[in-house]
């Protein structure tokens, strides 16, 4: 798998295994050698593969998506093309005093041991001191993957992990959570030197101006020109974006709140999904990824088709890469359609 994408976050869902199948399609109508002249919308950016595989193929990209913790990885890895982090860069997440104790007060010990509390407190402090937007997203995106690597299945959630290390009973543990704890005891810095290096890589000119949006699909899709649309809309009958990361959206906000889900994981999900696809008529190739465990591929062909007649559509085989299920288990089918004009 591409090199480049080590600097992304372990994002639920994120599609980096599926980009070759999904430029394949694209290369069927454009040339591979006309990619440089041509403009990528990706509506729900997500982890930012799709986005930052196309970067690199040399066309110019427009991402998209709602979330703080993806316009973090738009704007350090798709916007951004020459500003990197450096160890004087790093070294500024350990200095000044903390403003705020908001980590340690709401996430400890379900979340996070103290120690790690009280430093994402005072780096996140010292990150929102920093002027220059990109070196501060760039840290963010650092402390983000700092976050993810000391937990479990780089998951945030509440598993009891941090407090049977603080007790000592490792035996609640089980054994694959117990493989995480060298990087929970890890000195903060060794995981951030190891981020630092894997998103230098990633920072690469492309010849592009390439875009940030953040805002709901469909006025990006009124607002943008472009010749090609990904969309990989939230999943109906999958576990919202919205609370899977409700925690670490906390975090980056530094607020407690209720998470708002995404219409296209209500019951009206189909619905949306023909809304999503009506939006996307004026661009040359649409690529729509889904992986329902509502609908069948056949429900999902005949929504898709209702809406676009000569749409093609076909499941494949799709591993999940960061997934606490069994590597037989993380293989699902996804179902993609293709629209060309």
């Amino acid at each position: 798998m591409w090199s480049g994408f080590e600097a992304l976050i372990p994002y639920f869902g994120g599609k980096r295994s599926l980009c070759p199948a999904i430029f394949k399609e694209i290369g069927r109508v454009i040339p591979q050698a006309d990619w440089q002249d041509c403009t990528l919308v990706d509506g729900f950016t997500g982890g930012g593969a799709v986005s930052l595989y196309a970067k690199a193929q040399g066309m110019r990209v427009i991402s998209n998506d709602l979330a703080d913790r993806s316009r973090i990885v738009i704007d350090s890895l798709i916007v951004n093309d020459r500003v990197t982090l450096s160890e004087e860069d790093l070294a500024r997440l350990f200095v000044g005093s903390t403003s705020s104790a908001f980590v340690e007060q709401n996430f400890v010990p379900a979340m996070f041991m103290r120690k790690h509390a009280q430093f994402l407190d005072q780096a996140l402090g010292a990150v929102d001191a920093i002027e220059h937007r990109t070196k501060a997203q760039l840290l963010r995106l650092a402390l983000v993957k700092y976050m993810l690597k000391i937990t479990p299945y780089s998951q945030i959630h509440s598993v009891n992990y941090f407090q049977s290390l603080e007790d000592e009973e490792y035996h609640r543990l089980g054994r694959s959570r117990t493989k995480k704890i060298p990087y929970t005891c890890m000195p903060a810095i060794r995981i951030l030197q190891e981020a630092r290096a894997q998103i230098n890589r990633a920072v690469f000119p492309n010849g592009q101006i390439n875009e940030a949006r953040q805002m709901d699909v469909f006025q990006c899709l009124d607002e943008v020109q472009a010749d090609i649309c990904y969309l990989d809309p939230p999943y109906a009958g999958a576990q919202p974006y919205e609370v899977f990361y409700g925690v670490l959206d906390q975090i980056l906000e530094r607020r407690r709140f209720e998470p708002k889900v995404s219409d296209f994981n209500s019951q009206d999900a189909k619905r949306f999904l023909q809304q999503l696809l009506e939006a996307a008529r004026k661009f040359r190739v649409v690529v729509l990824s889904y992986g329902s465990q509502r609908y069948s591929f056949e429900e999902f062909q005949q929504a898709v088709q209702a809406v676009e007649p000569a749409a093609r559509c076909y499941p494949l085989n799709f591993r999940y890469a960061f997934t606490r299920k069994s590597d037989a288990e993380s293989v699902r089918k996804e179902l993609l359609a293709v629209i060309t004009r």
